[in-house]
This record gives C-alpha cells, structure tokens and sequence, in this order.
C-alpha cells in the first residue's frame, strides 16, 4: 500500500512539473488545482518540497510558481557525460592495451564519483570490484581527488562536510587538513594517487579531464591491483595517463595546459 502511495505521489509531482514546465510565466496554486484536478494542500507540499530542493522558486509578488534552471543543468550533466564515454572509449582502449591494467572513467556527481566506462584488463585474472554506475566518495578515490585538485579550499570544504566520512581501509584520508596536503600535491604533480585508501589491495592513479570551456568534467584512471609488479612503482603510469587523459580533454575541445 504504501508502494503505491509513493508511486502515485512521484506522478502527481512529474504532472506538476510538466505543467511548469509548459508555461514559462509561471502559475499560481489555483491554476494547478484547475489542471491537474489535485487538491490544493497536495499541490501545496509538493511545490514546498521542490522549492526546497530548487527546482520550483515562487515570485513574492505574484506568489506564481516557476520552474528554475536545475532540469537543465542535470540534463547538460548527462548529455556531457555521454559525450565524454563516447570520446574517450579509444583512448582508454589503448591505455589498457599499453599498460596491460584497467582503466576507468568516472564522472562527479555532487560529493561522488560515478563509473561511467571501464576497460578491464586482459592480461590477468584480477578483476577489479568496480561497476559501471557505481558511485564512490571524492575524497578517498584517485579519480576523485584529481578533480578535487582543481577546486578552490572552501569548495573542498564544503564537499567534505557534505560527504559521509568514514575509513574505508587503514589508509583512507579521514581529516579535511591531510585532505588538503594530498590534493596540494596533485596540483603539483598533475595526477593523484589512491594508495589503497578506497579498496585494499588496489592502488590507482588518476588525472582530470577537461572540457571546452576549461572545466573538470570528469578523470581518468588506472587500477593496479597488489599481484602486479607496477602496485609499488606506480611512477611508470605517469607520462601514459597524463597523455591520455590530454588527449581525450583536446577531443572534448580543451587546448589548454592541464
């Protein structure tokens, strides 16, 4: 019963924001009542419920309801995303082919990580617990910390104290201040390093990716599991990634210096 409730109530507010959607200047609480037959106290908790998640905000003046920009920017995010996957398969397939470990492309999505392609290594039978869709927390992931390096300090600290902390295994990075030292030292080098803080046995190495209009839209990495030789040298990944990873950012239209 209360499935169907929940169901129902995710209808009734898609039908609110369609009506929204389609009338640019806005509609006021009777207008609504009036095109989707709800009552007005439903119609009243759903807007005050995605005005607080800022996809509604209401005019003080006219108290009419408009839709915001926030569609938008979650419908860009995916349609960069896709554009990225599709840019970056064949570099990516000759980066494992190269370094014989896989690879990973993963997007941000607020205080996570998520996969969005990966290119398993062939030469061994380790496989790594990674899945397309996954999501992982910025702060303890190479991949993540690659495009936490191109934040400023109080981004980083707004994400942290947003993220559910925890220790993952012995080495996870669990203070913002040795957090903040690690991702110095990104800057500097041009890539970060998980030495095992997210997964035992795993180290990775990651840089961002950058798009047109020099923003960090996603990173690439590469996976060494502990059986590999290259899991205490990991430095023989470097100038490949970097060039990879430069090569899939001048396909997104980036020419600058990462």
């Amino acid at each position: 019963m209360a499935e169907t409730q929940g169901v129902q109530s995710l209808d009734r507010a898609f039908e609110i924001l369609e009506h929204l959607c389609a009338v640019p200047e806005g509609l006021a609480i009777r207008d609504l009542v009036a095109q989707t037959k709800l009552n007005k106290s439903t119609i009243h908790r759903m807007l005050q419920a995605m005005m607080q998640r800022g996809y509604v905000r209401q005019e003080p003046v006219t108290g009419r309801y408009y839709m915001t920009t926030k569609l938008c920017t979650l419908s860009s995010m995916i349609v960069d995303g896709l554009d990225l996957v599709r840019v970056a398969r064949h570099p990516m397939e000759q980066l494992s082919q190269q370094l014989q470990e896989t690879v990973h492309l993963v997007i941000r999505e607020d205080t996570d990580i998520v996969y969005v392609h990966k290119v398993e290594a062939v030469s061994h039978s380790v496989r790594m617990a990674s899945q397309i869709g996954m999501h992982r927390p910025l702060y303890c992931t190479a991949s993540g910390k690659a495009m936490l390096s191109y934040m400023t300090e109080e981004q980083v600290a707004s994400i942290w104290q947003r993220s559910n902390v925890q220790a993952y295994t012995a080495a996870t990075i669990v203070s913002l201040p040795e957090l903040q030292q690690d991702l110095a030292e990104c800057r500097k080098r041009r890539y970060a390093l998980d030495l095992e803080e997210n997964e035992p046995g795993v180290r990775c190495m990651a840089t961002a990716i950058h798009d047109h209009m020099g923003k960090v839209c996603g990173a690439l990495s590469v996976s060494v599991p502990q059986q590999h030789p290259l899991f205490h040298d990991m430095e023989q990944l470097t100038q490949p990634l970097l060039q990879a990873g430069s090569t899939i950012a001048g396909m997104m239209g980036y020419f600058g210096s990462m």
